[in-house]
């Protein structure tokens, strides 16, 4: 399914620098904690998508360590392709999955080389993700997109950001952005149909879904976020014994917060 680069989206950078290098940096603490969260997200949304994907041919897009396309196989898609700028995330995708290092902007693939392109919490981090939408509408048939409900927050999280922060943790600067500038967006139910409709997919329309992920451990929710790609940098060039305490102080803080309830936009067009 690999064909002639190109395409619509031309050369345009879909993922700014500092995002990337903070996934690339990540894939160890990822797939430790944010993983199988993910995973459980990946699912739901296939459980809607349409067409299907039992019997497709599927674009996993901005896959990092693959749980979308594990989750499209799991529901029958003939092949995946998984495609990512992260390559450390991409090789944990395995074999099945097909890992590229693509962007998403100027896909490597042929018009049509899918039935469905999975694009699962991948357009909050693009810088241009209507341009990675109208790559999409040229490989793909269909599109399943996801994205964090705009109002959804977990005890959790503010637990770990105070512990981390007596730690001498400070969020990166491509963090700050994206919260400030490009998760909103993603988060806006309006603004992920005028782009779907304005990169030439009909249809589109957006559902709000809640997700339980079946975590709910102090470890399971600690490890959930010190792996993500904004902490899993400073968490690791942390020594093994201030690491271990730093974890140990997480746990502790987070205990009681409960089950991990996601909130979840689903955008699905053709």
């Amino acid at each position: 399914m690999v064909g002639a680069a190109g395409g619509p989206g031309g050369s345009a950078a879909g993922l700014s620098a500092g995002v990337r290098s903070a996934y690339d940096a990540s894939a160890q603490l990822w797939t430790d904690g944010p993983e199988p969260v993910y995973a459980a997200l990946a699912r739901a949304l296939l459980a809607g998508a349409d067409p299907s994907p039992a019997g497709a041919r599927v674009l996993d897009l901005g896959a990092g360590t693959g749980t979308a396309g594990r989750a499209a196989l799991g529901a029958g898609a003939r092949a995946v392709v998984s495609a990512d700028l992260a390559v450390s995330m991409l090789r944990r995708c395995g074999p099945a999955g097909h890992p590229v290092a693509a962007e998403a902007t100027a896909l490597p693939f042929r018009d049509g080389s899918f039935d469905l392109v999975v694009a699962a919490f991948c357009l909050g981090h693009l810088t241009d993700p209507g341009a990675a939408l109208r790559e999409a509408r040229r490989v793909g048939g269909a599109l399943a997109a996801s994205s964090f409900a705009p109002d959804w927050t977990h005890p959790a999280k503010a637990a770990v950001d105070d512990t981390l922060g007596s730690f001498g943790y400070r969020p990166p600067t491509w963090y700050l952005e994206f919260k400030r500038d490009t998760e909103p967006r993603a988060g806006d139910p309006a603004e992920l149909v005028r782009l779907a409709t304005a990169a030439g997919f009909t249809g589109a329309r957006v559902r709000a879904i809640t997700v339980e992920t079946g975590l709910s451990s102090p470890a399971e929710l600690a490890a959930w976020r010190l792996g993500m790609a904004h902490t899993a940098p400073f968490v690791s060039a942390l020594s093994e014994s201030r690491r271990a305490e730093l974890r140990r102080a997480a746990e502790s803080a987070v205990a009681g917060s409960g089950p991990l309830v996601v909130g979840m936009l689903v955008l699905l067009a053709r």
